[in-house]
């Protein structure tokens, strides 16, 4: 189920996908949804996928400190002018 919610909201949910826990699936999409961000998070991966302004697919490993980093910098190029945002998320066990 896709929900709009606040652009902080989304990255308060993004700082807790960096961190490690159960696998889960996030798309971010903008209100037009021309342009998304999908984070994959399983045990020792952290996958991301821009599509919009840039199309490539990042793995960040947990130990790489960067990834918030990386993370915050995706969703500010997807999203730069965005003040609600589309979610879509599935928690896995």
């Amino acid at each position: 189920m896709m929900r709009l919610i606040p652009v902080k909201q989304a990255e308060n949910i993004l700082k807790q996908v960096c961190k490690p826990g159960k696998n889960i699936a996030i798309v971010l999409l903008t209100r037009k949804k021309d342009r998304s961000l999908k984070i994959e998070r399983s045990e020792h991966l952290l996958t991301v996928t821009e599509q919009g302004y840039r199309n490539e697919t990042k793995y960040i490993s947990f130990d790489n400190h960067e990834g918030k980093v990386i993370l915050r910098q995706a969703f500010k190029r997807e999203f730069p002018r965005s003040h609600e945002v589309y979610i879509n998320s599935h928690w896995h066990d």
